[in-house]
């Protein structure tokens, strides 16, 4: 990474690194700006003595035969990308099949969410709506008996949660929409990611502390703090989307080319698809070019009544501003740039300095960063009525 970038720029990078891997983010980190040693270089630090003519030869013609390689590599790797882009594009034109079958999402949720956006909405309403989102009991319940949210009776006994019903009463019906978007967003998120086990921790993290930077942010800019919740969390819809196909694609044609050539007996090909695995600096990029307008896509598939964040998510993706200010396009925009910069300095990838030219280009409403920062966006907490 190159020091002399554009803050936005360093930003992307750093959080890019993370989205990948936390201790290959902070190692690039302590490398960034400083020159690369060749490798007699390095081989002379490891021995501590001036190398003999001979040795330097040696070990120059072994970086030449290992570019050459990696050349190769290369060319092939670049012949997979473009052939998992070329299908990836394809899929991601189906908005129902993503919808139904990457997301796992159905309509029900949508139609419970809309309910519990109502003023009106009781839990005789809410209940019936509940049940008919298949994995919502099994969930809902999980969440509400964790210790957090456990509560005792009257004789210090603790009193466990088993029917949708109390858990609805429990948690209260102004909460239902943000838990209902936590359980279904959480649902959604890829499992197997490797080489990069923590993608799915990377995701969560990121569509968590925007979420709640939108939220708090709404709230006092008067707009709907739940619309803007579920607008910060979905907006990393398309992230997952991506994320998922990019590595069920990439298997696909990895198997294929490797069938391919070896039916054709192309042995150097063969052995270099061998050597591949998937590439995250090619996922961050199909990410950036795909990842918000998918998200967009998804928010309209869904076709919510009372929750009205498709709009913002549409101007959001192409970058436009709003007809109105404060807007919840910008609200989103403000709290995600804002909730990078929380994460990075979690992890300590960020300097002072930095942040302070970051949250700068941010524009962020005047009193709003020292509101945010006593917020917690690493945690979903949630404020009960009295009873």
């Amino acid at each position: 990474m190159n020091q002399a970038l554009p803050i936005e720029n360093l930003i992307t990078e750093r959080f890019n690194d993370l989205f990948l891997d936390l201790k290959q983010a902070q190692q690039n980190l302590l490398f960034e700006g400083k020159p690369q040693l060749s490798r007699v270089e390095i081989e002379q630090s490891k021995t501590k003595r001036s190398l003999l003519r001979v040795e330097k030869q040696a070990i120059q013609e072994k970086d030449l035969n290992t570019k050459s390689e990696q050349s190769f590599l290369n060319s092939i790797t670049a012949q997979i990308n473009e052939e998992v882009e070329r299908q990836l594009i394809e899929v991601i034109n189906d908005t129902d099949y993503l919808y139904e079958k990457i997301l796992g999402f159905d309509d029900a949720v949508v139609t419970l969410l809309d309910m519990a956006g109502l003023k009106a909405a009781t839990i005789s309403k809410i209940e019936p709506l509940a049940c008919d989102v298949p994995w919502l009991y099994n969930d809902l319940l999980k969440m509400i008996n964790q210790p957090k949210y456990r509560r005792v009776d009257s004789k210090g006994k603790v009193v466990v949660v088993d029917t949708i019903r109390a858990a609805i009463s429990f948690f209260g019906i102004e909460n239902l929409i943000i838990v209902v978007t936590c359980l279904a967003f959480r649902r959604a998120l890829p499992q197997i990611t490797d080489p990069y086990p923590t993608i799915k921790i990377r995701i969560w993290e990121e569509a968590l502390a925007t979420a709640l930077a939108s939220k708090k942010m709404a709230h006092t800019l008067g707009l709907d703090p739940n619309h803007a919740f579920c607008l910060g969390m979905f907006q990393q819809l398309g992230k997952i989307v991506i994320t998922k196909l990019y590595f069920r694609i990439f298997d696909s044609v990895q198997i294929q080319a490797l069938k391919e050539t070896e039916g054709a007996r192309q042995h150097e090909e063969h052995s270099a698809l061998l050597k591949l695995s998937p590439t995250g600096a090619f996922l961050n990029e199909l990410i950036t070019r795909y990842g918000l307008k998918t998200s967009s896509q998804l928010i309209a598939r869904m076709n919510f009544k009372r929750i009205f964040i498709s709009q913002a998510m549409q101007a959001r993706a192409e970058n436009k501003q709003a007809s109105k200010s404060p807007s919840l396009s910008e609200v989103l925009a403000q709290s995600h740039g804002y909730a990078q910069y929380r994460i990075l300095k979690h992890h300590k990838l960020i300097d002072l300095q930095q942040s302070k030219d970051f949250i700068r280009t941010l524009n962020m409403p005047k009193g709003s960063l020292e509101i945010l920062k006593t917020v917690d966006l690493r945690t979903l907490n949630l404020t009960f009525s009295a009873e």
